[in-house]
């Protein structure tokens, strides 16, 4: 252990001009020195290659963060996309509830139109939906009429989130009551179904309809001067002017019950239907039926002509109520086609 006490000197030379200085150290205390510079180098160099590395680390998680921030900014981009999309749908879907229940509106009026038609009585609160209520109470008048189609236009202003909220909560009322208008609706349609099948049934057996395609009238239902005798007498039915060979058409569904010949009616055919309605067809040129076949409104049983007491071609029609004779004018309402 001799060496920590010896001493070293070290001289400084400035220049020849000063004089030379001279240092003496301890073994021990250079030794020291030497340690703690050693120490300080050591943990310069650490301290050097930790804040490197630690440089490299915060660059990665710079990189990392960033490329985090892009791809939040595009999942809150597709959100935001998302969103304006389903804002748009929701806007369509109002629409549609719009125009639906414009829609159901008019069904609604058709459905009334068709009782009237068919003689059923309309309650209150149908006319007052053909008068412009709905079943909603929402009027219906032809200004409040809600048309997808026409010129549209105006600024476009964003959505709010109050506004959304209110279009979601006026979608689902009219949604709901579309729903109750429909439940409403299925028995009312079911009834005017069934009176319109029995307005069906009856007007099939009842004489609406033209019996010729002529719609010359010669000769009219009442008192009429004979074209015999000139003398005032009773015409039981219409004479309805043309050709020879012309068709003859059932006026309604039914049965014939005659289809001969007489002195005064010629070739005729006599049809019965429903209710005590008879039909009596005169001075036919030729006979296309037989008693006891059935025929529809429409079917062609004879040819028009001028057999029996007849001064020219023409049709002797007659409309028989419980056996009494009724002017037939009022019931030829139709043609053949339109049935």
């Amino acid at each position: 252990m001799r060496w920590r006490h010896k001493k070293f000197t070290f001289m400084v030379i400035p220049d020849a001009n000063n004089k030379v200085m001279r240092f003496q150290l301890s073994a021990i205390i250079l030794v020291t020195g030497l340690i703690i510079a050693a120490a300080l180098l050591a943990s310069s160099i650490t301290a050097i290659l930790l804040y490197q590395g630690n440089t490299g680390q915060i660059g990665e998680l710079k990189q990392q963060l960033s490329s985090a921030t892009g791809d939040y900014e595009q999942i809150i981009d597709g959100k935001n996309e998302h969103i304006d999309e389903l804002q748009t749908d929701l806007a369509d879907l109002s629409e549609q509830a719009k125009k639906i229940n414009t829609r159901m509106n008019d069904i609604e009026k058709l459905e009334s139109e068709l009782k009237e038609m068919a003689g059923i009585e309309t309650k209150d609160s149908d006319k007052a939906k053909v008068a412009g209520k709905s079943s909603t109470g929402q009027e219906t008048d032809d200004e409040g009429q809600f048309a997808m189609d026409g010129g549209k236009g105006g600024e476009e202003l964003p959505v709010t989130e109050e506004e959304m909220d209110l279009l979601v909560d006026q979608t689902m009322n009219a949604f709901h009551s579309l729903e109750d208008q429909i439940e409403w609706m299925k028995p009312e349609l079911e009834l005017t179904k069934e009176a319109v099948a029995k307005q069906q049934k009856l007007l099939a057996v009842t004489p609406t309809i033209w019996p010729t395609d002529s719609r010359r009238i010669t000769s009219t239902f009442g008192i009429r001067k004979d074209p015999f005798t000139s003398r005032a007498t009773y015409h039981a039915g219409l004479d309805i002017g043309g050709d020879t060979g012309d068709s003859i058409y059932a006026a309604a569904d039914g049965t014939v019950i005659e289809a001969e010949y007489s002195s005064s009616h010629g070739n005729n055919v006599l049809i019965a239907h429903s209710n005590g309605l008879r039909t009596h067809y005169s001075h036919l040129s030729k006979i296309l039926t037989e008693a006891g076949t059935k025929v529809s409104k429409g079917d062609i049983i004879a040819e028009l002509g001028s057999t029996g007491r007849s001064t020219g071609p023409h049709l002797h029609y007659e409309v028989i109520i419980n056996g009494e004779n009724v002017d037939p004018r009022p019931y030829l309402k139709a043609t053949r086609r339109s049935k």
